[in-house]
């Protein structure tokens, strides 16, 4: 929007956390219908991680018969995919010990039966999708706006989608090829479970003449579970191997939080559940009671949040900020970012 204070870029980011994306499609749900329209109509530039990423990539491109998803049919994936994808058998416990907990196969055809041929190329805003490489050591970005620039940015949704949300200890790597280009594939929540600020920094880089920037971070719930010194203090691999994950990523989002709402000419809103109550806090509980909880206390927060749904609603609709002329290349995608950003090329897309 133009006013008084300049150019205001509107940001959506959402955390990873496995099943717990119902938490966020919900939350999204609400602020879609309060909105009447859909949400990549709304923001100049939507980021996920991990189940984020999934939801990213369902409401911001084409995947839908030429439209997006809606955020309430993600919910729907959810809950009728999760078990096939997290699907567990007496052999998981001691099978986790040694390989990923989980086989790709159920994971890989619901993300193809979902996105089907869809292309990031035909996203509707830009999207910034996170993982890591494991082979380059580095964090990889898969960006849509560089696409025009860059054909090689165009990769096909349902590998993305994969890449961004192959957790660690819970799914194999991604083995992603094209000629030359070979990546081993993770989880982007390893150092980005919260892509706020990483999506802060890419607005910054695409939208240079903005002087504010709007960032609307949805989380998956607090997960609320406090470490004991006496617990952890005898812990050696076996004792970490099982908690290192749930730690670092909620590490990750919290520091995140604290940095944004310290700065400059950026304004947070972070909606996050601050307790799960009788939801389970696990990335993998797909049990018919859980499913249902984590609806109702996601619809329990938009209840109680009500006055800030509002407040964003007004923000976001006077309109994008990359529909101002002069941002970006005027009315499709903004302006391909120079050096120094996050978008840096090292081989191919990592940043």
């Amino acid at each position: 929007m133009a006013n008084s204070n300049g150019i205001s870029i509107k940001v959506l980011a959402i955390d990873g956390g496995g099943i717990r994306g119902i938490i966020p499609a919900v939350i999204l749900g609400e602020l879609q219908r309060r909105l009447a329209k859909d949400l990549c109509n709304a923001f100049d530039l939507i980021a996920g991680t991990s189940t984020g990423g999934i939801i990213a990539l369902g409401i911001g491109t084409k995947c839908n018969s030429g439209g997006p998803y809606s955020p309430d049919q993600l919910v729907d994936l959810y809950v009728k995919n999760g078990p096939a994808i997290f699907k567990k058998n007496w052999l998981t416990t001691v099978k986790e010990l040694v390989r990923p907990k989980y086989s790709s196969d159920s994971l890989e055809a619901v993300l193809a039966k979902f996105f089907q041929d869809t292309d990031l190329a035909t996203a509707l805003t830009p999207l910034l999708i996170s993982s890591y490489d494991l082979q380059g050591q580095l964090p990889f970005f898969f960006k849509s706006h560089r696409i025009a620039g860059d054909p090689g940015f165009n990769w096909k949704v349902t590998s993305i989608a994969r890449a961004t949300s192959a957790a660690p200890t819970f799914f194999p790597p991604l083995h992603l090829t094209r000629g030359d280009e070979d990546y081993a594939l993770v989880d982007g929540g390893v150092f980005v479970n919260n892509p706020s600020m990483a999506a802060y920094a890419e607005a910054r880089s695409l939208y240079p003449d903005a002087t504010r920037i709007v960032v609307v971070s949805v989380g998956t719930g607090d997960r609320q579970d406090r470490i004991a010194y006496a617990e952890a203090k005898d812990w050696g691999l076996l004792g970490w191997a099982k908690q290192i994950v749930p730690v670092f990523m909620d590490s990750v989002s919290e520091a995140v939080d604290y940095e944004l709402k310290a700065m400059p000419g950026c304004t947070y809103y972070r909606l996050q559940v601050p307790h799960l109550q009788a939801a389970s806090n696990e990335m993998d509980d797909v049990s018919p009671g859980n499913l249902a909880n984590l609806q109702a206390v996601a619809k329990e927060y938009v209840s109680s949040t009500s006055g800030v749904l509002d407040k964003i609603c007004e923000e976001l609709k006077e309109g994008r900020g990359s529909d101002m002329p002069g941002v970006g290349r005027d009315g499709v995608y903004p302006a391909t970012p120079g050096p120094g950003t996050l978008a840096v090329r090292v081989g191919s897309q990592a940043a």
